[in-house]
């Protein structure tokens, strides 16, 4: 072992634990080691020879004026202490580079993001410069990888622009010039990022269908009497009993829907679209979050039938209902909720099929019950007296139940 650079490097790592970069000298205590706790073989009497070295190491290291130490009677050294006055040279010494710098590096290589257009880049790089400012590591195990940190940001940069389904291996190849790389060093820290700064509480494992990035293809699910008019073509889905499945890109080459039901009703689970068997309404399953092909589809819908009832049909979840939000405000279709009150979470609370409220659960309810769900209050109040919410697929097991 090379004691000497062990010895400094323990040294300016105890110096930077203690941000002792950014104080001032004298109100510093000793950063320092104790030699025997660090090197167990400095005080084994059958080990002369690292005993011989470890010496030889701080004496040089004391002439260098690196370090204060003094020996013993027995010409052992108790303690080496850290010489303040001469940190810059160890860095020098080591080829370490000092915090400070590494935190002005790191904004260096965020400033050509400065003015992105993406509300989410323009925070995240705010955030972190602040982090900078105050000599501390980056989030998401970044640390002062300002590379590692610029691309990150340079990912984000991508998904923001995205207003179209697009598949993780293409937008990989187009951003990577490499189909898996997005997948092996990215998909986790950004997903995270992307679920920490997104306005819209979506649940982590939706996250990146949400910015329109997906692994494989995604559809709408639609059943009941209605009729879709193509460029060429007309399609009569009420001959089919399980409906039709229209993958995102053939949405674009509707040119009419009419519906001859009374009601349009939206469902987030597929087991639930598959139940679902109301004569009098066309369902349409959505899966979570909407997409912008999947609201044009809608809108396509409500501008041919502004004359039908539209509900939704979601979890009885604080999700269940953000969704309903967010598909109304997106839309702008009047959605009412549909089996998502304090009457049915009641029916299935009764039955014991419920699922117990997560920490997150309760944070966002409390968090939202009064603003933006206030109009569902007294579900989302039973939610909390109970500690309980329920999927949409418990339906048909609670009509077997009863």
């Amino acid at each position: 072992m090379d004691y000497g650079k062990d010895i400094l490097n323990r040294l300016i790592d105890m110096y930077e634990r203690r941000g002792a970069f950014d104080k001032d000298a004298s109100s510093l205590r000793a950063i320092q080691i104790e030699v025997k706790k660090v090197y167990p073989a400095y005080v084994d009497r059958y080990n002369h020879e690292a005993y011989k070295d470890i010496n030889v190491a701080i004496e040089k290291l004391c002439v260098e004026e690196f370090v204060f130490a003094e020996k013993n009677s027995a010409g052992q050294y108790s303690k080496v202490r850290l010489n303040i006055a001469g940190v810059s040279e160890c860095y020098r010494k080591l080829k370490r580079t000092s915090i400070p710098e590494q935190c002005e590096k790191v904004k260096k290589s965020l400033t050509e993001y400065r003015n992105s257009e993406s509300q989410i880049v323009q925070a995240v790089i705010k955030d972190w410069c602040q982090c900078l400012e105050e000599y501390k590591k980056l989030p998401y195990d970044l640390k002062y990888d300002g590379k590692r940190a610029s691309e990150i940001i340079r990912v984000l940069q991508a998904v923001s622009k995205l207003n179209s389904e697009t598949y993780i291996r293409n937008f990989s190849t187009a951003l990577f010039k490499d189909s898996k790389r997005f997948q092996k060093e990215f998909r986790s820290t950004v997903e995270t990022i992307l679920f920490d700064y997104t306005d819209e509480v979506v649940e982590k494992d939706d996250i990146l269908g949400f910015y329109n990035l997906y692994e494989n293809p995604t559809y709408v699910m639609v059943k009941g009497n209605v009729v879709i008019q193509l460029d060429t073509s007309v399609i009569d889905v009420s001959e089919m009993p399980d409906g039709i499945a229209l993958s995102n890109a053939s949405l674009e080459k509707i040119r009419a829907v009419t519906v001859k039901a009374n009601k349009v009703i939206t469902v987030e689970n597929l087991t639930t679209y598959h139940d679902s068997d109301e004569d009098d309404a066309v369902h349409i399953y959505l899966g979570g979050y909407h997409n912008y092909s999947k609201q044009l589809l809608l809108e396509k819908i409500y501008a041919d039938n502004k004359s039908r009832d539209y509900f939704h049909k979601g979890d009885l979840d604080v999700y269940g209902f953000l969704i309903l939000e967010n598909l109304k405000e997106k839309t702008g279709i009047p959605f009412r909720p549909l089996m998502m009150d304090v009457a049915t979470i009641e029916r299935f609370y009764k039955a014991g099929l419920y699922k117990e409220l997560t920490v997150s659960d309760v944070k966002v309810i409390e968090e939202k019950k009064n603003t933006k769900l206030a109009a569902y209050v007294d579900v989302l109040q039973f939610m909390l007296d109970k500690n309980c919410k329920v999927e949409q697929e418990s339906i048909k097991a609670l009509e077997l139940m009863e």
